[in-house]
């Protein structure tokens, strides 16, 4: 892909295109930063929660906490599985899923719901689907698709033994109540003509009452590749100039001034060469203002990465300017990704919901509602950060229990690692709250403290009271 994003210069010859575009290489800030989202995102554990009538729903079918485990019925977690596409909705703003419901292969129909369990008719599964796929859909005023076409194109052989391939091409267009599947198989040395007919191989009943295709659409807002794009992709074309420059200048060659152009001299393998007092020899190299500019606006674009991004902290150099910066500074920084997150969080906690209310519809059970809980704890704070924030606070003298507990709690959870349960820190936010409202001259229990203060003795002979430190 290196010729589609670095264009040819107009002095260039195609030599020396092809010398750039070989060494040309891309560093992909905006894939680490695509990472980073996916991962602090569902590092922050979510739970699905039935309901029935608004009620905690306790007799409900193992089914669904079955299909958290395995999503897919090759026991991929739904937590990963959704992960994928999330990552997927960051790159290219919209990922798909369609949930399947396996075909009966029985003549005879299951008469009873048990009977239909026992067949493992409602083991409903989802199966990714990449956007490039999804060709064509029509959707209603609801948002709601009222058909939607997909496209799979396939290289296939019969055996390891066999050398020729065949090539595969697929098309399923989901209705609100069957998919027609059109499939067609060919050499890849005669491909079939445009006008050719595709014959249509399969329709069957997806057992759903709508089209069972999910999607997690991300608003432009927060389709990050996007916002990203122009600046990853001038950061790249400035870089491999950079580096296309550093390494001509890398290799200087020699100049000759000679008194008789027609006699040059002959140089040796490495020994130097033997010059008439008139000649002169010296050697050419570019000056460096220019790589100085390019290294420059090489360094602006990768913060403008970042900063579109909302990931300033992590694009700060290591040096004594990017460490000095303040922890209020880095903490702001956090922040601003911990609203990103938990934005993304909202759709996300949505299409997980969507997913469950159309199994659940399928397999009868219509009045149990889901509800998706958590995503909302994210450790993006800097410990050393929290920890420069609390010191300067306690140096204002600002006389709030509660600001400082809450302070000490963030730099607790930075601490904690991801396998601390939540009774644990529960129970470390109570023994925090309590000790800095000791602190602060209030007892566990709310009342006055006498720790370094005035005690009842004190009182009755008259002592002044003790400053408490």
């Amino acid at each position: 892909m290196v010729r589609k994003f670095l264009p040819s210069n107009a002095v260039d010859t195609k030599e020396v295109y092809e010398e750039r575009v070989k060494a040309a290489s891309y560093r992909p800030y905006v894939g680490s930063i695509v990472d980073f989202y996916a991962s602090m995102l569902f590092a922050s554990s979510f739970a699905v929660r039935a309901s029935v009538d608004g009620e905690h729903a306790t007799n409900i079918d193992a089914f669904y906490s079955d299909l958290k485990e395995d999503c897919d019925g090759n026991g991929t977690d739904l937590s990963a599985f959704m992960k994928d596409r999330f990552t997927q909705a960051l790159i290219k703003r919209a990922a798909y899923w369609v949930v399947e419901l396996p075909r009966d292969a029985s003549e005879a129909p299951a008469v009873t719901k048990t009977e239909w369990n026992e067949r493992g008719l409602g083991r409903a599964t989802l199966r990714a689907i990449d956007a490039e796929c999804v060709t064509d859909w029509e959707s209603d005023d609801d948002g709601h698709y009222e058909w939607l076409k997909t496209y799979e194109k396939t290289m296939r052989r019969a055996s390891p033994e066999d050398e020729s391939v065949k090539c595969v091409e697929t098309w399923r267009i989901y209705f609100k109540d069957r998919v027609d599947v059109y499939q067609i198989s060919y050499d890849p040395s005669k491909p079939p003509k445009p006008k050719d007919a595709v014959p249509r191989v399969d329709s069957y009943d997806h057992g759903f009452a709508c089209v069972p295709v999910m999607s997690l659409c991300l608003p432009e807002g927060l389709w990050l590749l996007d916002r990203a794009s122009d600046a990853q992709l001038e950061h790249f074309r400035l870089s491999c100039a950079l580096g296309w420059s550093l390494r001509k200048a890398a290799y200087p060659f020699g100049v000759f001034y000679l008194e008789n152009a027609d006699k040059p001299p002959v140089i040796g393998r490495g020994l130097g060469c033997t010059l008439s007092k008139e000649d002169e020899f010296e050697w050419a190299e570019p000056k460096c203002s220019s790589i100085s500019v390019l290294s420059e606006e090489v360094k602006a674009q990768k913060d403008e990465i970042y900063r579109v991004s909302q990931q300033m902290a992590m694009s700060a150099d290591a040096s004594a300017g990017a460490l000095g910066r303040s922890g209020l500074s880095k903490m702001a920084d956090q922040d601003a990704q911990a609203v990103c997150l938990r934005g993304y969080a909202q759709y996300v906690r949505e299409a997980i919901e969507a997913t469950y209310e159309l199994i659940s519809d399928a397999r009868g059970d219509t009045d149990v509602t889901f509800s998706v809980e958590g995503m909302s704890q994210f450790s993006t704070d800097d410990v050393a950060a929290l920890v420069e924030a609390a010191t300067k606070v306690q140096g204002l003298g600002i006389e709030s229990p509660t600001l400082l507990g809450e302070l000490y709690m963030r730099i607790a959870n930075a601490l904690l690692t991801g396998d601390v349960d939540q009774k644990q820190k529960d129970k470390i936010k109570d023994e925090i709250m309590a000790s800095v409202g000791v602190m602060h001259g209030e007892s566990r229990t709310g009342e006055p403290s006498t720790l370094g203060g005035e005690s009842e003795n004190d009182r009755a002979n008259g002592a002044q009271p003790t400053k408490a430190r």
